[in-house]
């Protein structure tokens, strides 16, 4: 009986030598690596992303690149008392709200400046609305002012487009189109009656002047 518990107080005593050893071997393993093979954690990894993204934002000299979608057209015509102007930017660091402006003026005055919309990534988009205050039958200029969000603040004014606003224009409704197109059909039918009758009333005329020259021979 001795014999077997000293041989089990060895194994326990060799277990417990073992697992300690493991330990501190751990332990060294952990504190050489970290001192000759560093790991980056998330924090370092994410500071280092905020620090190109900075970088890129400094090295960033390019102004915004703006084109009008609507309109697409120098002296577009505009009618409506209410008119979405719609322009598209594109940039490495685009505009934050708030850094788009659009100017509308005249060839004397600027009446006002006003912040547009991001309606998606690039596209930006402002409502012009109660155009029918405004001077009427007259030329205005539609001019947009874009700054990026880098550090460097790049800007760009667009290029000048012109339209003419005539709000006094207005297509008639469809009842009263109906009604014009059946008056002018019913006009155009009221002449070819008439010529016809004046062109039956001629030759009848005429044949009726040939019957009496005959019998007058």
């Amino acid at each position: 009986m001795k014999i077997v518990y000293k041989e089990n107080e060895k194994r326990i005593i060799l277990i417990v030598i073992i697992v300690i050893t493991l330990f501190f071997a751990g332990l060294f393993a952990q504190s050489y690596i970290y001192r000759y093979f560093p790991i980056e954690n998330k924090d370092n990894l994410s500071n280092n992303e905020e620090l190109f993204l900075a970088q890129d934002s400094i090295n960033d000299t390019a102004a915004p690149i703006i084109t009008f979608i609507q309109p697409s057209l120098n002296n577009t015509l505009i009618i409506e008392t209410s008119y979405f102007i719609i322009v598209h930017i594109s940039d490495d660091n685009p505009p934050l709200y708030g850094n788009v402006t659009v100017q509308i003026s005249n060839e004397t005055n600027v009446f006002f400046s006003s912040k547009m919309n991001n309606t998606d990534t690039e596209f930006w988009r402002f409502t012009w609305d109660n155009i029918s205050l405004y001077p009427n039958q007259e030329v205005y200029i539609f001019q947009v002012l874009a700054i990026d969000s880098s550090s460097n603040g790049n800007y760009n004014w667009s290029n000048a487009y012109y339209v003419f606003i005539n709000t006094s224009i207005e297509d008639p409704p469809p009842l009263l189109n109906l009604i014009l197109y059946f008056i002018a059909v019913t006009i155009i039918f009221a002449l070819i009656i008439v010529y016809l009758n004046k062109k039956g009333i001629y030759k009848l005329r005429k044949k009726e002047l040939g019957d009496d020259l005959i019998e007058e021979e």
